[in-house]
């Protein structure tokens, strides 16, 4: 699958309307490679993301 392919499946399978993917336009995507990218996407997520509203509940001086 290309990269718009791509683009329209986290879209759709995550929820994530307006995700763009930073990833060249001539790169073809095997459903592993794509599995692995959602995984990826995922885990950064989980990581980085989640939890940031838990991070900030007491303001920034707290």
């Amino acid at each position: 699958m290309n990269k718009e392919e791509l683009q329209a499946r986290i879209r759709k399978e995550l929820k994530m309307p307006y995700f763009k993917a930073q990833v060249s336009d001539d790169i073809d995507f095997t459903e592993d490679e794509y599995q692995e990218f959602k995984n990826n996407l995922i885990s950064y997520y989980k990581d980085y993301v989640q939890d940031i509203d838990i991070d900030f509940q007491g303001g920034l001086e707290g």
